[in-house]
């Protein structure tokens, strides 16, 4: 199978990477702005499989052309992009695959179903690691229910290496201040509800060596579809909630009660600037440390629900260190590694369905958890007796590996 890679940046290295060990892929082309980029990336890689071209993904013409011929396209750019490498994925007849689309372009996007679904193509909406992976953990907690009440997702992470970096973002400068700044939204008793910035803040306990962290609701792609998805089922409720580490969690806070998180432009002495910029310009100046990462992130899924006849809990957790190997931070693993396995399954066929559809409606778990556990990312199924033994009052149920 032959891949296209949007973008050199943090994540796409990953997925590169990943793709690039799979013997049943046999070229992966690196598309970014910079050729320069991408060419250090090939580089890099030192795999004969790598191409490169330098191509503008806001050009949807030219980005159509340069894709023609593979069968998928993997978009690790930033997802404002999503909609215009969609339409250059159908043009020139590849599967699509991305990172999430922040609810409000994932809305947007599933409006392109019936245009997939007529050339026979694939579009899966956000598969990394939140969304992607936290989609296909509530399709494995759901199925172990007759009914599901509701979803409830959490991320939670910490940095194990001390730097004098001033703010050093985990991933997508942009994304995190959106995460920070716009509306989060929940799904409650069958409406959509929009929330003010940095709402429903708790201190949450987590496998060590996260232990607590502070999680807020934030804009996030699952509470987009996983309420359409399981409306079957009778789900009533979905939120995501965001914990980064403290010390970046205080100071992202700060910036966007400050006002770097906006985007509308500020006049200052006569000239025109975003204050978003501003801050990317002020990051760009200090270097980033050296050392390699030492980080940990926690993601979990709660599903409640009935299981025969009585109130359930499922719980999949998953904890996700660094990787020594590639010497990258558990956030690019898991958000590089699974849109990788993923268009590596629609290449198998093992994924046949076709359309816009997001990742817990066509993605295999099991399967899945298989891959990530090859990659040393094992997912855990933990049901209401193990819950209830830290506490929780809950039904029955027993502890299990998914992976192993």
């Amino acid at each position: 199978m032959k891949v296209v890679v949007l973008g050199a940046g943090a994540m796409g290295q990953i997925t590169i990477l990943d793709l690039v060990e799979s013997a049943a892929v046999k070229e992966v082309l690196i598309a970014d702005l910079s050729l320069e980029r991408a060419d250090k990336l090939k580089t890099q890689m030192g795999s004969a499989k790598v191409k490169t071209v330098s191509v503008d993904i806001s050009d949807v013409a030219a980005l159509a052309k340069a894709i023609s011929g593979y069968e998928t396209v993997i978009n690790c750019a930033p997802y404002y992009f999503n909609l215009k490498v969609m339409e250059a994925a159908l043009q020139a007849g590849c599967h699509y695959l991305d990172l999430g689309g922040l609810f409000h372009t994932t809305r947007k996007q599933m409006e392109l179903h019936k245009q997939f679904l007529a050339k026979g193509l694939l579009a899966v909406l956000g598969m990394g690691a939140a969304p992607g992976m936290t989609n296909v953990m509530a399709a494995a907690a759901a199925a172990e229910l007759e009914s599901v009440e509701a979803i409830d997702i959490y991320a939670a992470s910490v940095d194990l290496v001390s730097h004098n970096h001033p703010f050093l973002p985990p991933y997508a400068l942009d994304t995190i201040l959106d995460e920070y700044f716009l509306e989060p939204i929940a799904y409650e008793n069958g409406e959509f509800i929009a929330y003010p910035p940095l709402s429903g803040e708790a201190v949450l306990e987590y496998p060590e060596p996260v232990g607590k962290a502070s999680s807020f609701l934030t804009l996030h792609s699952e509470v987009a579809t996983l309420p359409l998805s399981y409306a079957d089922k009778g789900v009533k409720r979905v939120t995501y909630r965001l914990g980064l580490p403290e010390a970046f969690h205080e100071r992202c806070k700060f910036l966007v009660e400050l006002g770097f998180g906006a985007t509308e432009l500020m006049d200052i002495d006569g000239q025109q600037i975003k204050p978003r910029k501003v801050l990317a310009k002020m990051i760009e100046k200090h270097p980033v440390p050296q050392a390699d990462p030492d980080d940990c992130e926690v993601i979990r899924v709660d599903v409640s629900g009935q299981k025969n006849g009585r109130p359930a809990l499922i719980r999949l957790e998953t904890t996700v260190f660094s990787d020594k190997k590639w010497k990258v931070s558990c956030g690019a693993l898991d958000t590089g590694v699974p849109p990788s396995i993923v268009a590596q399954m629609i290449g198998a066929g093992t994924i046949s369905q076709r359309g816009v559809l997001a990742p817990e409606v066509c993605v295999p778990p099991q399967a899945f958890f298989n891959e990530l556990a090859k990659r040393g990312m094992i997912m855990r199924m933990i049901t209401d007796e193990a819950l209830a033994g830290s506490g929780k009052k809950t039904a029955n149920g027993k502890a299990m590996a998914l992976s192993l």
